[in-house]
């Protein structure tokens, strides 16, 4: 009982607090003059360099998700990513490569867009008709408390999105189903596996899942599709992937507020911090066996 009223208490506390960040950040007069704020460059480089990019990301994760099979075959034979929790750990391995690719690649898009800003200078309106400048990026130092403050609006608005979209499922008598990892952790005994998995989801995921969807999808469509377009495909994607009807609700709205915070903080350490804390808040609640 005791458990009970600590954990909804904690999730009374959160939900206050993304509402007040919510007003605040969005909702209120003030801060209404500064919805439309964005602190991300443009990125200047053409369809073709960024899907020669993506590709190469994507390759990057199936060269080290590859590599980590054969030293499994060699080192132990009965790793083959057949169970639940070996196919999270390719899955994390996959995210590991996508990380490191991304990395190139931004500093490949980077040079790119140096190359274009100085040929555009050279051009002889350059001087009169600059391209626009984005507001710099969000302190370091906000990182960590503008993290937290996203993490509680994102949790708010999924929570109630919840509500809605599983009382649709029932209307339309969709059998309830949850995320396979949540399994997972429901099941898991060993120690050695628990500690695995929750470095997967609270380290590896919010980085590379960051760095695709909002990073490199959104940090690239913003600027070329209408804005509500821009925000809405690259959480479609993100919802889609994660291959359950269930939370495709909730992770749709997921992806739009990350995406907005993305825009208007100029870091992508504050979405990360966001993601991982809603995964932990996540693994919290199956832990405690407790249903919010």
């Amino acid at each position: 009982m005791t458990a009970t009223i600590i954990v909804h208490a904690i999730a009374l506390a959160i939900i206050a607090a993304g509402i007040a960040c919510a007003w605040f950040w969005q909702i209120a007069p003030s801060a209404r003059e500064r919805r439309d704020e964005s602190r991300l460059p443009h990125i200047g480089a053409s369809w073709f360099h960024f899907g020669g990019m993506a590709f190469f990301v994507v390759i990057c994760g199936l060269i080290t998700q590859g590599l980590f099979f054969l030293a499994c075959k060699w080192l132990w034979p009965e790793f083959l990513g057949k169970t639940l929790f070996e196919s999270a750990i390719f899955f994390g391995v996959f995210g590991v490569g996508v990380a490191i690719g991304a990395l190139y690649a931004r500093r490949f898009l980077e040079a790119t867009q140096s190359v274009q800003n100085a040929a555009l200078a050279r051009l002889p309106d350059a001087a009169n008709n600059p391209p626009p400048a984005p507001l710099p990026p969000i302190a370091r130092w906000k990182i960590l408390p503008a993290g937290i403050g996203v993490f509680c609006i994102t949790w708010t608005a999924v929570q109630l999105t919840n509500i809605v979209w599983e009382w649709a499922l029932e209307r339309f008598r969709v059998p309830p189903g949850e995320q396979e990892l949540v399994q997972m952790f429901r099941a898991e005994t060993s120690p050695a596996r628990l500690f695995a998995m929750i470095f997967i989801a609270l380290v590896v995921a919010p980085v590379w899942e960051e760095i695709i969807f909002r990073g490199a999808i959104f940090g690239y469509l913003r600027t070329r599709l209408p804005r509500t377009l821009a925000f809405v495909l690259p959480a479609l994607i993100f919802a889609t992937g994660h291959f359950n009807a269930h939370v495709f609700a909730s992770l749709f709205v997921f992806g739009l507020i990350h995406a907005k915070a993305y825009e208007r903080t100029g870091r992508i350490g504050v979405v990360m911090i966001s993601h991982a804390l809603f995964n932990l808040t996540t693994i919290a609640v199956v832990f405690s066996g407790i249903e919010l």
